[in-house]
């Protein structure tokens, strides 16, 4: 296999958009397939930051940047562009702070309401899943090229690649190359198991129920009974990732997870970093509410910290497991992260 020089012309375009020289990329090359967000902030935006040129490449925006069994339009625009157009690579771009990553059921229902659409014209289905939301913005990247690997539209020698934007600086992150035999990854969430994981959450979005999350101290519960793998969020620039063969315990129970966090925080304090980080999460929860907005937020300093403490994905993995559940209403969010940062 001859090896592929996109991955390594879009870095070396993006280099120089960062020095303030913006360069596109040759516009007679191959044609190519980048599938990225629909969020506003990355109109006008994408093109410069990853040096694509007109008449090369087909651009198909999705929210969150998902491939998945509900978006069916945007496998046939992929094919479209395979078939039709003869495009030869595939590149995912998610990107940092994205909206589905942050999503408030709640919110979203106040919003349609007001509308005057009903809650039925969604189905029966949890809000969540029905609108495609995750928790982790590395995992959601990474299903959608397992999902398209899977989908049986895409020939085995057509690379697919997977990027995350950063939507502030404008740099990019290779979470997975293409050229390598190791990009075939399976799905890790996909929408449908999301709204399975979220059934009982999802009686209250049902609902529209604002009410806040019981403050009371949370109560010890038992080991999830599936084992999760702990997901990433986008790493900071320069971070080294952990080592495979740094597996700590997974925690006993909630409260043991919410201590590990805590020490977590208590040691790393004293870093102007960490004490930005501790203020957003604060704002975060003080204007969403929104477990999964500081879930997000978490798995992002998790994965930036996790070779120093390899504990750490762990305790996460058990917190958003408790979520998920439908538990964490239960239990008092708000109190949770009090307990962990302050």
């Amino acid at each position: 296999m001859i090896e592929s020089t996109l991955l390594r012309q879009i870095g070396e375009a993006n280099k120089s958009f960062l020095a303030g020289s913006p360069r596109f990329l040759d516009a007679e090359g191959e044609p190519f397939v980048v599938v990225a967000c629909i969020d506003p902030r990355l109109t006008g935006f994408l093109e410069p930051t990853l040096g694509l040129p007109r008449n090369r490449v087909a651009v198909i925006r999705t929210a969150g940047n998902q491939l998945s069994e509900r978006t069916l339009d945007a496998l046939r625009s992929i094919a479209v562009a395979l078939y039709v157009k003869h495009a030869r690579e595939i590149v995912i771009v998610g990107h940092t702070d994205c909206g589905m990553a942050a999503f408030s059921a709640t919110e979203v229902s106040d919003s349609f309401r007001k509308a005057g659409i009903p809650r039925s014209a969604f189905g029966n289905e949890d809000l969540r899943a029905w609108f495609g939301a995750y928790a982790s913005i590395r995992d959601n990247l990474t299903g959608s090229i397992g999902y398209l690997r899977k989908s049986g539209l895409v020939p085995p020698d057509i690379r697919i690649h997977g990027l995350i934007l950063d939507t502030n600086q404008g740099s990019i992150e290779v979470v997975v190359d293409g050229n390598l035999a190791s990009e075939t990854t399976a799905p890790l969430v996909s929408a449908t198991e999301l709204g399975k994981r979220d059934a009982s959450a999802g009686e209250k979005d049902k609902k529209a129920a604002a009410a806040e999350p019981a403050e009371h101290a949370p109560p010890r519960l038992a080991p999830p009974q599936a084992e999760q793998k702990p997901a990433k969020g986008p790493v900071v620039i320069g971070q080294p990732s952990a080592k495979k063969d740094q597996v700590a315990a997974a925690p006993a129970s909630l409260l043991e997870a919410v201590m590990v966090l805590r020490d977590f925080f208590n040691r790393e304090r004293q870093s102007q970093r960490m004490q930005k980080a501790v203020l957003d999460l604060k704002t975060i929860w003080h204007q969403d509410k929104s477990p999964y907005r500081i879930l997000a937020e978490l798995h992002e300093i998790v994965h930036a910290y996790e070779t120093q403490y390899p504990s750490l994905p762990g305790a996460l993995a058990y917190l958003e497991d408790v979520v998920k559940s439908g538990s964490a209403d239960k239990i008092g969010f708000g109190q949770v992260i009090k307990r962990i940062l302050d």
